[in-house]
């Protein structure tokens, strides 16, 4: 299973640079040391030494040949590969890490350059949560959970073939409760690599694509959510959902826009959980299971792909299953003209509800 994993990963990469001739690319190793965030008392048995391992990136740099690209300042697209020994074998395990991230320049100099990654990915574990033989695996609940990351990376230019580069990197794995428990695991690394170009391509003007995108006021969006998740340890099968939203986005700039929405959320593991809740069933009547919600949010823009963050509060909640507000982190991509898809990470506060698969139509 963990070398279908990290096939299926560089096979991904392969097919990639070998459509992608005209950036220069990099091969970045990198060694790392941290410690596993005690965010809850209930994982704080779990922590029983620091986590420590190693990764490898390969790096497009990108130039400036469209427009997005000098819009950021020329980031760098990686795709990489981790290796997470958490030091507690017999309750967490090891963990194997395939995700992809972009390192937006924060600064520019002729030697250093500072970065800021955002980032996601797949994580396997090699020893979830199971009933019967690792019961106090409260972290991770599932063999794969979905990876959050984010880096700062200072940046030190050697020659033209060689940069160091030291790096402090947080790293977030949940299952968005697809199945429980679901703590996350978080993690601060301090990490130190080297970074080697393999690949070098001269810009040159035939490849030049800087044709500003245009302005435009206010769109319109009709996105549909689906996906299955758990709302308790006494009901653990993982079951659908449905969520329906209507968002209207307003353009600041070349970079953002702002979103505001209205969204209606259908969840059948919510229905079942307040079935058979034994508390709501000594009252006359179970509290209706359905819920709708008004937002706010930002959309950080790069060529079709976007980085969404939205908070909301529920305005129709009758079974207070949850906190009054929530959060929505995730990633947007217009595949076909007026044609997107999305998915995203639903949480109240530090807790994951749901990962949401959603299809949509811009008018």
């Amino acid at each position: 299973m963990k070398f279908k994993f990290l096939l299926i990963g560089f096979c991904f990469f392969l097919t990639h640079l070998s459509i992608a001739q005209q950036y220069n690319w990099w091969v970045n190793g990198q060694v790392f040391r941290g410690f596993v965030i005690s965010h809850s008392a209930k994982v704080r048995h779990l922590i029983k030494a620091t986590p420590e391992g190693f990764e490898i990136n390969f790096q497009k740099e990108l130039n400036g040949s469209q427009y997005w690209e000098k819009l950021y300042n020329k980031p760098i697209v990686n795709y990489g590969l981790s290796y997470y020994d958490l030091n507690n074998d017999a309750q967490l395990g090891k963990l194997f890490i395939a995700s992809a991230a972009v390192d937006i320049p924060l600064a520019r100099r002729e030697y250093t350059n500072l970065f800021f990654r955002i980032g996601t990915g797949i994580v396997y574990s090699t020893n979830p949560y199971d009933r019967d033989s690792n019961n106090q695996n409260s972290m991770i609940g599932s063999p794969f959970t979905c990876l959050i990351q984010s880096r700062f990376t200072y940046e030190i230019k050697l020659n033209d073939y060689f940069k160091l580069t030291p790096n402090i990197n947080i790293t977030h794995a949940s299952n968005g409760a697809q199945s429980l428990p679901n703590r996350g695991v978080n993690m601060v690394t301090a990490n130190i690599g080297c970074s080697y170009r393999f690949i070098e391509r001269i810009l040159t003007d035939d490849i030049l694509k800087l044709d500003q995108p245009q302005a435009y006021n206010w769109k319109f969006y009709l996105l549909l959510s689906s996906g299955k998740h758990t709302f308790s340890l006494q009901n653990r099968r993982p079951e659908a959902f449905f969520n329906l939203s209507f968002i209207a986005q307003k353009y600041l700039n070349q970079k953002s826009d702002l979103q505001l929405g209205i969204e209606y959320f259908h969840s059948l593991a919510l229905k079942t959980n307040l079935s058979n809740d034994w508390f709501i069933r000594q009252e006359d009547k179970v509290p209706d299971f359905k819920r709708a919600g008004v937002f706010i949010g930002h959309e950080l823009k790069a060529n079709r792909l976007g980085f969404i963050t939205q908070f909301g509060i529920y305005v129709y909640n009758p079974s207070k299953s949850a906190q009054p507000v929530y959060q929505r982190y995730g990633l947007k991509y217009e595949f076909i003209q007026n044609a997107i898809a999305q998915v995203g990470l639903k949480v109240h506060s530090a807790t994951a509800e749901a990962i949401e698969f959603s299809l949509g139509y811009k008018f």
